[in-house]
């Protein structure tokens, strides 16, 4: 899965949650943007190893994807 792609389905995730009239596009990328923060706090807090740095930059690809929405 592309850092895109996985913006995109957190993006749609989290859509589905706002079906009322108040849906907001912004309070979406806002939900998005909190999950994928808590992953790259998580990874740099407790430095995982093995591809850490690979996982971590996928992440911040993840959320730069999930910004241009």
């Amino acid at each position: 899965m592309t850092p895109k792609e996985k913006a995109e389905e957190l993006y749609c995730k989290y859509d589905s949650l706002f079906k009322a009239p108040f849906k907001k596009h912004q309070q979406i990328k806002e939900c998005a943007l909190i999950a994928v923060d808590e992953m790259l706090y998580f990874m740099d807090k407790f430095d995982l190893d093995l591809n850490m740095s690979v996982q971590f930059e996928w992440w911040k690809k993840v959320r730069s994807e999930i910004e241009k929405l």
